[in-house]
């Protein structure tokens, strides 16, 4: 399964994204590829990287939490 950690994700990187700098992949049990699409997203949006971003964002499944909820963030750096 594709992960965030398959990206070279920073400690910076994923507080931004979790909250957490000091995250493993053990913290994400239980989490679907979709659910690991939306953080390589965000990890992508982040680092203003819009055509990863979008590819990434293109693989989940259009719904309500797709669009109000893992893409609708703002990082500023």
């Amino acid at each position: 399964m594709e992960t965030i950690f398959d990206h070279k994700v920073t400690k910076a990187e994923l507080k931004a994204i979790t909250g957490f700098e000091d995250c493993s992949l053990d913290d994400f049990v239980g989490w679907t590829q979709r659910d690991h699409y939306g953080a390589i997203y965000r990890l992508y949006a982040y680092r203003k990287d819009d055509a990863t971003a979008k590819k990434y964002a293109d693989m989940i499944p259009n719904d309500v939490h797709k669009l109000f909820g893992t893409c609708y963030h703002d990082f500023a750096k």
